[in-house]
């Protein structure tokens, strides 16, 4: 015996499903994105040096994800660093920094920091998530020249190379920073 499905019972389905998707777009939140970085996040190296206060190279020695994802949708993580070399701030032999696996741009032409580009205002490895915030990722195992303190820069986290497990002394950021830092602290705070 085949069952016939009246037209009204159709109808009043069809009506309660498009009442649902009405409300449903009604409370769902705006996509968010960010098309235009904060300005405190694309500063020149000049700017960056101004506003330093914890200036260090660091290791990572671990990094443990987090069950959360981030604004941006990538997953959040935890990195733990040991201080290879502080050049600025409060003595401390590690930290860790919150962070995000996979939000890093294409490598710059030269590892060095010698390309153009890295020395642009809104130079670096790092950009924004689509929620504006930003959230670096690090490996473990390989070292940094970290920008701890407000605002983070797309500049804050650069990767540094090692020549025998110590930070490279030709890389153009490295040297820079110790120059600039050695100048306005008059050699006070560095620390090998």
């Amino acid at each position: 015996m085949t069952r016939f499905i009246s037209s009204a019972v159709v109808h009043r389905a069809g009506a309660a499903l498009a009442f649902s998707l009405a409300c449903n777009l009604m409370v769902s939140a705006p996509a968010q994105a960010c098309r235009v970085p904060p300005v405190a996040q694309v500063v020149s190296p000049e700017q960056q040096i101004a506003m330093a206060t914890d200036v260090s190279v660091a290791r990572v020695t671990e990094a443990i994800p987090s069950p959360l994802w981030s604004g941006g949708g990538r997953q959040l993580v935890d990195y733990t660093f040991e201080v290879q070399q502080r050049i600025l701030g409060l003595p401390e032999q590690g930290f860790t920094i919150s962070g995000a696996r996979g939000m890093t741009r294409p490598p710059p032409s030269s590892v060095d920091h010698s390309d153009d580009a890295f020395w642009e205002r809104g130079g670096g490895r790092l950009y924004n998530d689509a929620d504006c915030v930003l959230r670096p990722d690090f490996i473990v195992g390989e070292s940094y020249l970290i920008f701890r303190g407000k605002p983070a820069t797309w500049r804050s986290f650069e990767h540094i190379a090692t020549v025998r497990g110590r930070p490279d002394a030709d890389d153009k950021w490295l040297s820079y920073v110790m120059e600039k830092l050695s100048d306005s602290q008059s050699g006070s705070s560095l620390r090998p």
